[in-house]
C-alpha cells in the first residue's frame, strides 16, 4: 500500500462535547437516544515532521502527558492500547492502517471542559485525532467514514462503546442516534433547548458504570431488560416532543427517565439533590445525563427561572455549567 505524504506541516482542529438527552444506558443494549452536541470543545494540534526514525509525541495535559514519545513502529504495531494516551494511539494505529505514512507526529491537546465533567472528552479525543490526521495527511474521509473508523479506534481501547458521544463529536448539533446494524444518525432541526447544565462535583467512570447496569441485566432478566426498553420507548416518544420545542411533555420524560436510571443503580445523592431542588424551582424536569455515578445532570428550566435556580444550586455548592447546545461538530480551527 502506497504511503501518503503530509499536505501540511500543522493543522489544529477541535470536536464538542456531549449530553444525553434522552436514552443513555439503554444506547448500549441495540438501542436509540437523543443526544446533543455542547459548545465547550476539546482542541488537538497535530504537526508532522520528517524523521529517519518516526516518533509519536503527545502532550495532553488534562491526562497528565507531558512530551509523551514511543516509536511510530511500536504504536503501528500494537495490539494493547490502554494508559493515557490509549485513544490517540488508537487512532494512530488505525489511520496508518489504512493510509500508512513514514513521518513523525507531534499532538498536543487542550480543552475547555477537561476529562472530569462526563462530556464526552474521549470521543472528542478520537474524533479530532482521526479528523485532525486526515486534514494533516490531506485524506478525503467523510463525516460517516470518520465515525466508522472511530467506533473502531474506541473498541481497540474498550471493547464495548455505542458510538452515540462519537456521532455528536463528529457531527454536531442535536442527534436521534440508532445503535443497530448499519448504525443510523439522523440529525434534528431543534433552533433552541432552554438547557441548564450542573456538575456534581464527582467524577464517574463510564466503562465501568456500563459494566455494572450489564451485570444486573444480565442477572435480572425478567426486571432490568423490560426497563431498557421502557427507555427506548420514552426516546422514541420524546423525539416529536423535541422537535416540537414542547417543554412541559419532554420534561415530564426527563424525569421519568431519571427515575428509571435511579431503579438500576447510577444515581447519586448528589444528582438527586440537584435534580429535585430543580424540580421544586419549577423546572419542566431534570435527569442525570450520561452514565451516571456523578457527572453532570441536565435541567429543562424557562429562561426566567434560569438565573434564579443557578443561585439557589451555587448556594448549595453546585456548579452551574456555561454551555450551550446544537454546537458544530468536528472543524478546522
Amino acid at each position: 500500500m502506497p504511503t501518503v505524504s503530509p499536505a501540511y506541516p500543522k493543522v489544529k482542529v477541535s470536536a464538542p462535547g456531549k449530553l444525553f438527552l434522552l436514552g443513555e444506558h439503554a444506547i448500549v443494549y441495540d438501542g436509540v437516544c437523543l443526544i446533543t452536541a455542547v459548545d465547550s470543545r476539546l482542541y488537538m494540534t497535530l504537526k508532522a515532521e520528517s524523521a529517519a526514525h518516526p516518533t509519536l509525541t503527545i502532550t495532553a495535559p488534562a491526562v497528565g502527558l507531558e512530551n509523551w514519545r514511543r516509536p511510530l513502529a511500536e504504536i503501528t504495531a500494537s495490539t494493547n492500547f490502554s494508559g493515557p494516551a490509549s485513544f490517540i494511539t488508537s487512532c494512530v494505529a488505525l489511520f496508518h492502517r489504512h493510509f500508512p505514512f513514514d513521518a513523525s507526529l507531534v499532538i498536543e491537546t487542550a480543552s475547555d471542559f477537561g476529562a472530569t465533567l462526563g462530556l464526552g472528552s474521549s470521543s472528542a479525543t478520537v474524533a479530532t485525532a482521526l479528523f485532525g490526521l486526515s486534514a494533516l495527511f490531506g485524506v478525503n474521509l467523510s463525516p460517516r467514514q470518520l465515525f466508522d473508523m472511530g467506533v473502531e479506534a474506541i473498541q481497540q481501547v474498550q471493547h464495548l462503546g455505542s458510538g452515540a458521544d462519537l456521532a455528536a463529536a463528529i457531527f454536531g448539533g442535536t442527534l436521534y442516534y440508532a445503535n443497530h446494524d448499519p448504525r443510523e444518525i439522523t440529525p434534528l432541526n431543534i433552533p433552541a433547548l432552554p438547557l441548564m447544565v450542573v456538575y456534581s462535583g464527582q467524577k464517574a467512570g463510564t466503562v465501568n458504570y456500563v459494566r455494572q447496569v450489564r451485570e444486573l441485566h444480565d442477572a435480572l432478566p425478567k426486571i432490568v431488560p423490560p426497563i431498557i426498553e421502557l427507555m427506548l420507548t420514552i426516546v422514541e416518544e420524546g423525539r416529536p416532543y423535541l422537535e416540537k420545542a414542547d417543554w412541559p411533555h419532554f420534561g415530564q420524560l426527563m424525569n421519568i427517565q431519571h427515575g428509571l436510571l435511579h431503579a438500576i443503580g447510577v444515581d447519586t445523592t448528589a444528582l438527586a439533590d440537584i435534580v429535585f431542588r430543580a424540580r421544586e424551582a419549577g423546572a419542566y424536569g431534570a435527569k442525570l445525563s450520561g452514565a451516571g455515578g456523578g457527572d453532570c445532570a441536565i435541567i429543562l428550566i424557562s429562561a426566567a427561572q434560569h438565573v434564579t435556580l443557578a443561585d439557589t444550586l451555587s448556594t448549595a455548592g453546585y456548579q452551574a455549567l456555561p454551555l450551550s447546545v446544537n454546537a458544530p461538530g468536528v472543524r478546522l480551527e
